[in-house]
């Protein structure tokens, strides 16, 4: 809904609360990450990797509510800018990042398990995506991040400003 110039977005709230319940203790690990004079070995880096792929989900089901309450289709809605790269949109790097958190584990088994072997479609192209920006090895979720926001300042509330654009953009296709 909008009032005025500004748009009424009750899922953007709560993301918006959501992700700075996130950043703060993402904060704390930063601290203790330079406080440490091992930070990998004390599992601050992976503590670091959760709470960032933990907010790339909410910002995914945000995605995911806002185009289907367009009537958007999903594909129609990842390629919307901005765009992260040539050839990736931002919204479609958030939604690689968030599948990657939920899924490498399955993923891993699923590489090692002679029965098995190939990935399917889906998560290939997760990957592909996700490999035109970092590599999906150690702290995948971290890389895309700093890729994506700030790299100096690890945060997720400094990805609203694109999740606005991307959402304004969507909007106006729909009009």
């Amino acid at each position: 809904m909008k009032v005025d110039d500004v748009y009424v977005d009750r899922d953007l709230a709560l993301l918006r609360k959501h992700l700075s319940f996130l950043d703060h203790e993402l904060a704390k690990v930063n601290t203790s990450i330079k406080r440490s004079a091992d930070p990998e070995s004390d599992g601050w880096c992976e503590a670091g990797e959760y709470f960032i792929g933990h907010g790339f989900v909410a910002i995914q089901r945000y995605l995911t509510v806002t185009h289907t309450t367009l009537k958007i289709a999903k594909s129609a809605a990842l390629a919307v800018p901005p765009a992260a790269m040539e050839n990736l949109t931002f919204a479609a790097a958030i939604n690689a990042g968030a599948n990657y958190w939920k899924h490498v584990e399955g993923w891993i088994e699923d590489l090692n398990n002679p029965k098995k072997g190939d990935l399917t479609k889906n998560a290939q192209k997760t990957i592909d995506d996700l490999e035109k920006i970092t590599d999906w090895a150690d702290y995948t979720c971290s890389n895309l991040l700093a890729y994506l926001g700030d790299s100096t300042e690890l945060t997720l509330s400094k990805l609203l400003p694109i999740i606005i654009e991307w959402r304004n953009n969507l909007i106006s296709q729909a009009i």
